[in-house]
């Protein structure tokens, strides 16, 4: 694997862009004009934010970064966020209203390098157990926003939009219109298929029209490459997709775990963690009004370790039955 990049966008922003799209290796954005510079977002663990915070400082030695911009609460785009000295750090006030039942970096850590005692807690040690969180410590916003909001870099315009629930209890987008590049934090995934940690999908399919309606010409996911409008026409209708099979299933009376197993088998394609889409399943059952269906991190966790595993079970079978033939 190669290190992340800061890759120029136009004369005023630059995407940091990992090529690995695990969990934890997240994008990030910046905007720098004069002796200023907005941050969207920083990384999960400190060793990965001195890494971007270094490429920042060799790219536009003159700027000092005022304004970090976190687009939602997750830990990897937030904790790093105590590196970047005396800058304002700005979210929308339903992101910030939702930081208490975010997973610290302690209670990761711990449940990562545990004995697995369920399904959940070998899923995340796979997936975790590798990033040191050493002294991290979380620092949150220091002012938050509702709707819109308009801010000025060294002359540039950058809109901050508050896009609601999706992804997370509270996404942010940030819009630069004069380059046309918006970063769309965990609003937008390529390359790995979407966590909906939040219980809404529907409204993951109206934030990606709210994106596409900027007339912006390049966005920069969450994770992933950095994709242009086809991409975000792309991944809409791929959303869009989950979202009816998803709700067809529910209308029909089908359990969770099994429709969660008929969506994998239709969308999985060729993207990285197709277990996520069992969260895309959960929060359509949700939205459909089915009883039953348990809520918060672990249960979501729970969901997509068992999927995975359970998509493991039938590539083994399928490859044993082809081996006998």
């Amino acid at each position: 694997m190669t290190a992340p990049l800061l890759r120029p966008l136009t004369t005023t922003t630059w995407a940091w862009v990992h090529e690995r799209t695990g969990w934890g290796y997240s994008n990030a954005g910046l905007i720098a004009s004069g002796d200023q510079a907005l941050l969207v977002d920083t990384q999960f663990t400190l060793d990965y934010t001195r890494q971007l915070l270094s490429e920042i400082a060799a790219a536009v030695p003159h700027a000092r970064i005022t304004t970090v911009v976190n687009t939602h609460g997750n830990g990897d785009h937030t904790w790093g966020n105590q590196l970047v000295d005396g800058a304002e750090i700005v979210t929308s006030a339903t992101s910030a209203a939702h930081l208490c039942q975010e997973m610290g970096p302690g209670q990761l850590a711990a449940l990562s390098r545990a004995e697995p005692t369920t399904a959940a807690h070998a899923y995340i040690a796979e997936h975790f157990g590798a990033f040191d969180f050493t002294g991290v410590q979380v620092l949150g916003p220091t002012r938050t926003f509702s709707g819109s909001e308009s801010v000025n870099v060294g002359g540039v315009s950058v809109e901050l939009m508050d896009l609601g629930p999706g992804h997370s209890a509270g996404d942010v987008a940030v819009h630069v219109p004069a380059d046309g590049v918006v970063f769309t934090g965990d609003a937008v995934f390529n390359g790995s298929h979407m966590v909906v940690w939040s219980q809404h999908l529907s409204p993951c399919i109206l934030a990606c029209d709210q994106l596409l309606a900027t007339g912006a010409d390049t966005f920069v996911p969450g994770h992933g490459p950095v994709t242009g409008r086809a991409g975000m026409t792309g991944f809409r209708d791929y959303l869009e997709r989950v979202w009816l099979q998803a709700s067809a299933h529910a209308a029909a009376g089908v359990e969770l775990a099994d429709a969660a197993r008929l969506v994998f088998e239709d969308q999985a394609g060729g993207w990285e963690h197709p277990e996520r889409l069992f969260t895309a399943v959960a929060a359509a059952y949700r939205e459909a009004g089915v009883d039953g269906i348990a809520s918060g991190t672990m249960a979501c966790v729970e969901g997509m370790a068992e999927l995975a595993a359970a998509s493991a079970t039938c590539s083994a079978s399928a490859g044993t039955t082809t081996m006998s033939r």
